[in-house]
């Protein structure tokens, strides 16, 4: 398993995002799979940590995923690559880390979508 995270900043969720997945390759063969559901703990412009119940054992083969979710008002569909994947013993669950495969624009729009949100986050703790 491979563990990076030597990026300029990550976002921690306060409550995970919920998210769709599937897969869309397999050691670089075309494939498609039925959507899973999942939860996004953090997110960078490069990459994000997801939970899901479904166990997709990369460690076996490159997959390749393409996760959709919302941000307050932003949408995204992003390709991603798993990198590693943990067994969460308290959910019954795994969590993985996946790369995403994002442009200057997509790394730009989760920026923007970020701190859209954390401002919303900050005027609902303001009004608590």
């Amino acid at each position: 398993m491979i563990f990076r995270r030597q990026e300029s900043f990550r976002y921690t969720f306060n409550n995970p995002v919920e998210c769709l997945f599937k897969i869309i390759r397999i050691d670089d063969v075309p494939t498609s799979s039925e959507f899973g559901q999942g939860e996004i703990i953090d997110i960078s412009p490069s990459g994000l940590k997801m939970t899901t119940p479904l166990n997709l054992s990369p460690t076996l083969k490159k997959i390749e995923v393409e996760i959709h979710f919302d941000i307050d008002d932003w949408t995204y569909q992003i390709p991603g690559v798993i990198q590693w994947q943990k067994k969460e013993l308290l959910t019954n669950g795994y969590s993985y880390g996946i790369k995403l495969d994002s442009t200057d624009e997509i790394a730009a729009n989760i920026i923007d979508g970020l701190k859209q949100h954390a401002e919303n986050m900050l005027k609902l703790k303001k009004f608590k």
